[in-house]
């Protein structure tokens, strides 16, 4: 009796180790979708021959968002968001991260129903990056905000971020003119380990992987 009670104690053990391995699996999965679709939607934005203005500008940007599914929804006053990721540059050169990160907006104008775009944020300033890791960052408050500049030169009013917005499918446009950004600690210490905060990855930049966002950071290398 004590060897079979043994061993259906040691077949519970197992299955409990492998159905709690399974979520661990899956976020990290989850997370690295999310990298392969972000540096996806930085290639066509960083390659688009009418965004000249975005790449000038991204020359002096300090930190760099990219959100691969900002979703908007309502009608007049609608509520936006989405998961994304953010890399932030090295005094020294190159970049640190890429560390996840949380969208929420209002935005204001003609939209009806639902609809998604691709997003890139530039932060032009250290200011807006110091409260976005301390979750405390409200653009269009404590931050100002404005469509990016485009086409060959940096025209556009100064602003503590410039945002770049690519529809996916039709849709009534409006722009992205209040809302926060903060670090999403739990997919942040899922893909990294725990304890990892968005400050250790972006300004620390110990966690600099190259299996780990290296095509986010092969793409801003020359910038």
């Amino acid at each position: 009796m004590g060897l079979r009670v043994a061993t259906i104690l040691a077949m519970t053990l197992l299955a409990a180790f492998a159905l709690g391995g399974e979520p661990a699996r899956a976020a990290e999965g989850h997370n690295a979708e999310r990298l392969d679709k972000a540096a996806q939607v930085l290639s066509r934005f960083l390659n688009d021959p009418a965004n000249g203005g975005m790449r000038e500008a991204l020359k002096r940007a300090r930190a760099v968002l990219v959100v691969p599914s900002y979703v908007r929804a309502g009608f007049v006053i609608g509520g936006t968001g989405g998961g994304g990721v953010m890399l932030m540059r090295r005094p020294e050169g190159g970049w640190n991260g890429p560390a996840f990160f949380d969208t929420a907006a209002g935005t204001l104008g003609p939209q009806l129903g639902v609809y998604k775009t691709e997003l890139v944020m530039l932060f032009m300033s250290d200011r807006s990056i110091e409260r976005a890791m301390q979750g405390e960052m409200q653009f269009g408050a404590d931050a100002s905000v404005a469509a990016g500049p485009v086409g060959a030169g940096e025209k556009g009013p100064w602003a503590d971020i410039y945002t770049y917005i690519k529809p996916v499918g039709a849709y009534a446009g409006v722009s992205v003119s209040t809302g926060s950004v903060e670090p999403d600690r739990g997919e942040n210490e899922e893909f990294y380990g725990r304890g990892v905060t968005a400050r250790a990855i972006l300004v620390e930049g110990r966690f600099n992987n190259d299996a780990k966002g290296a095509a986010l950071r092969q793409l801003l290398a020359q910038y």
